[in-house]
């Protein structure tokens, strides 16, 4: 069965490099560009791996793992952000996160992280 992956990100160039960066894997991957997108895309389709944004306007990534995490609490989530904080970070494993990756970053880096999440069993 292939993994179902979705992207949740306000910048359309950062959508477009992890969908290169995914596209050679065979993942079955879909985007949206805010909080409200990505609740709406999740409570329609069963995915495997959330690919998160921390800062996003109107609802910040933080509020959209929480509130995935409710809901579904067996969805992975790896945060991703600019704004490389140990307190955010720290936040973020403690609301359910798998993994935090600080942008920008390496896409070995995001592929062996993406692989790790999906083959890790569930918490």
């Amino acid at each position: 069965m292939t993994a179902r992956i979705l992207l949740v990100d306000d910048e359309e160039i950062v959508i477009r490099s992890c969908l290169r960066i995914l596209a050679d894997s065979g993942y079955q991957v879909d985007a949206q560009m805010d909080g409200a997108g990505a609740l709406a895309s999740i409570a329609a389709c069963p995915y495997d791996l959330i690919i998160l944004d921390l800062m996003m306007p109107k609802m910040d990534g933080l509020e959209v793992l929480l509130r995935v995490k409710q809901t579904h609490p067996d969805i992975k989530v790896i945060m991703v952000t600019g704004l490389a904080q140990d307190a955010t970070a720290e936040r973020a494993m403690r609301l359910g996160a798998f993994a935090y990756l600080p942008k920008p970053f390496d896409p070995d880096d995001l592929n062996r992280l993406v692989q790790r999440a999906l083959t890790s069993p569930a918490a």
